[in-house]
């Protein structure tokens, strides 16, 4: 049965890769339907997903830099909300060519000299700008091996792979304090467990470490009242934006004027104490492996 319903499904999918590769400006951007993808295996057991999700869990209170272990939480915590991510792919001619396509984003795909040529204020040239500045490459991400089809196993890789671009979309670099921002508008945006976790957990490490900084350098000026503004300002980013993240084809968009971008997205301007907290002196960025 399953035979006989991919042959006659085939015309339809045949029609989705013809559409997605057609102009998007030919008016028929939303003439064809989503399809099912195969099956890529049977998802890991309950128990087994929740001794890996409190194993990943407990490594990361302990190193937060290990994006392996995030890339196993990521994953084994998204079951409750996959579904809707998928569906908010599938929602947009550009996520559905998405599915259809799965490109990936990384140094091997993406051409990143010929972004770092492109003028000044524009998308791509941002990002490279962004990566440069914080000393980072679009690599590392793990492989999604706990998803149990295509779809799920897509739309969690290029959740991974397209972070970044929120960070260069909300002005945040990869500090604790940026890195716990961003967490706070991605699980506002998407409900995924992990990035509610994430903004907890980096919340209590501006804590910390504004507790810790007060006892050897009382001088110096905490991020904690930085935070405080910034994640409900992150949090509201994330429930106003227009259009579904994950289905954005960000690679259509490297020449867009990042300011125009926003204002599509529904991006607004972050609070003057975001501009104050840019002028401060930070450390040299750290490596950012997740």
């Amino acid at each position: 049965m399953r035979a006989v319903a991919t042959v006659r499904s085939l015309p339809r999918h045949l029609h989705t890769s013809r559409a997605c590769l057609a102009d998007k400006a030919s008016g028929r951007a939303d003439a064809f339907e989503a399809h099912e993808a195969p099956e890529y295996g049977l998802p890991a057991p309950l128990w087994e997903r929740a001794l890996l999700g409190v194993g990943s869990a407990v490594g990361l209170l302990a190193s937060p830099s290990r994006g392996d272990l995030l890339t196993v939480l990521t994953q084994v915590s998204s079951y409750p909300s996959i579904d809707r991510l998928i569906a908010q792919m599938r929602s947009t001619h550009e996520g559905r060519c998405l599915m259809l396509t799965r490109p990936s984003i990384n140094s091997h795909t993406v051409d990143t000299a010929t972004l770092a040529a492109l003028p000044e204020g524009t998308f791509g040239r941002a990002w490279i700008e962004w990566l440069k500045a914080n000393k980072v490459v679009p690599d590392g991400r793990c492989e999604a091996r706990y998803m149990p089809t295509y779809e799920t196993r897509y739309v969690i890789q290029r959740y991974r792979e397209t972070h970044d671009f929120y960070h260069v979309l909300l002005g945040m670099p990869t500090s604790t304090l940026g890195e716990t921002v961003v967490k706070y508008f991605e699980a506002s945006h998407m409900h995924l467990p992990v990035a509610g976790l994430s903004a907890l957990g980096g919340s209590l490490r501006v804590l910390n470490d504004d507790r810790r900084a007060w006892l050897s350098r009382p001088s110096d000026p905490a991020d904690t009242p930085t935070l405080q503004a910034l994640a409900p300002w992150a949090w509201r980013l994330g429930q106003n934006v227009r259009v579904p993240l994950i289905s954005v084809a960000w690679e259509k968009r490297w020449s867009q004027p990042i300011d125009e971008l926003r204002a599509e997205l529904g991006i607004d301007e972050a609070p003057p104490v975001l501009l104050d907290w840019g002028r401060r002196p930070r450390p040299a960025a750290k490596t950012k492996t997740h």
